[in-house]
This record gives structure tokens, sequence and C-alpha cells, in this order.
């Protein structure tokens, strides 16, 4: 499974919509569902996912999906 099928099946999980589709250039802006308290859960959620942990601020300062995506891969040693 790719980093990308990884944060869209937490994302689908957190969200409550099976059907969502993520691109890189998704924010929380485009997301009704995706509010403060979904944002501390996908935080945590992603985490747990991939062995890693934000920063301080670290998480609440990425602009849209493509950066989560390459933040993750960064903290995890993955590549895209």
């Amino acid at each position: 499974m790719t980093v990308d099928d990884r944060l869209l099946h937490i994302f689908r999980d957190v969200l409550d919509d099976p059907n969502l589709v993520l691109t890189s250039a998704t924010t929380a802006a485009d997301i009704e569902e995706w509010d403060s308290l979904a944002h501390v859960t996908l935080m945590f959620l992603i985490e747990q996912e991939f062995g890693i942990q934000f920063a301080g601020e670290e998480f609440a300062r990425l602009e849209d999906v493509g950066a989560l995506q390459t933040l993750v891969e960064a903290k995890a040693g993955l590549q895209h």
C-alpha cells in the first residue's frame, strides 16, 4: 500500500466518507467535515500509522495534502 493509499484510508475513516477523493492540493477548507477535532484525530492516526511524531505546530502549518504527504514521507524515511 502506498503512502497515498494509507493517507486516503485514514482521511476516509476520520471524515466518515468512503468516497472521499484527495488530491495534493486538497485543504481543510475544501472538506466541510475537516474541522479542528478531525484535524487532531488525523494527526494522531497518521502518527500511529507511520510511526512518526509531528513537532509542535508542524502539522497545523501544512498547506495541503501534498505537503502532508511530503512531510510524512520525509519523517518516515519513505520515497514517493
